[in-house]
């Protein structure tokens, strides 16, 4: 039952960063576009190119997060050719369970970063949560246009959250425990 509800949650996960991927490389599309067209005439609009390389980095994560689920990153398929499905299930659920430890690991490292609790004890004021923790991450901005990097920053642990729950999802699935769903893109297997 477990392994279904983390199935269905990961699905959803996949369905909103499709969507996002989808927006983000139509934003880098355009403003690179813009920009291109403009400077024939000698106009150039900096923030149009801060914005196509923050889409570019968030667009990197969310399409990581995918081809780990959608299980097309990339693999050592000489291994696969030269070994049974025997071995092979056992090398995707090792991998799957070293990618669900990193996931956590990543998970922790982003709740040490943004320090959430560090920063409720500051009574949520920056400039103190700052002072104690000489943590700059509410304050850091872009250069051009000004926006706190702290709202990309927020693809970290978006990330690391989405591939957890996708590798526990594909550890499930490499186990037994529930169905690969149909539709979904699945790596070169050798035998199959």
């Amino acid at each position: 039952m477990l392994s279904r509800s983390i199935s269905r949650l990961s699905a959803v996960i996949a369905s909103i960063e499709k969507v996002l991927l989808m927006l983000l490389v139509l934003m880098i599309f355009i403003f690179v576009l813009m920009n291109v067209i403009l400077r024939v005439f000698g106009i150039t609009i900096a923030w149009a190119d801060e914005v196509a390389v923050y889409s570019m980095i968030v667009s990197g994560f969310l399409g990581a997060s995918l081809m780990l689920r959608a299980r097309i990153d990339p693999a050592v398929l000489l291994v696969y050719e030269l070994t049974s499905a025997r071995v092979i299930r056992a090398l995707r659920t090792a991998v799957s369970f070293a990618t669900v430890l990193f996931g956590v690991l990543l998970c922790y490292f982003c709740w040490l970063w943004f320090d959430p609790l560090a920063l409720a004890a500051a009574g949520f004021d920056i400039p103190t949560f700052e002072g104690a923790t000489f943590n700059f991450t509410y304050t850091d901005t872009t250069p051009v246009m000004g926006v706190p990097l702290f709202y990309i920053y927020l693809i970290m642990p978006w990330f690391a959250l989405a591939i957890t729950i996708h590798a526990i999802t594909n550890l499930a699935e490499d186990m037994g425990f529930v169905a690969r769903p149909k539709g979904l893109l699945s790596d070169l297997q050798a035998g199959e």
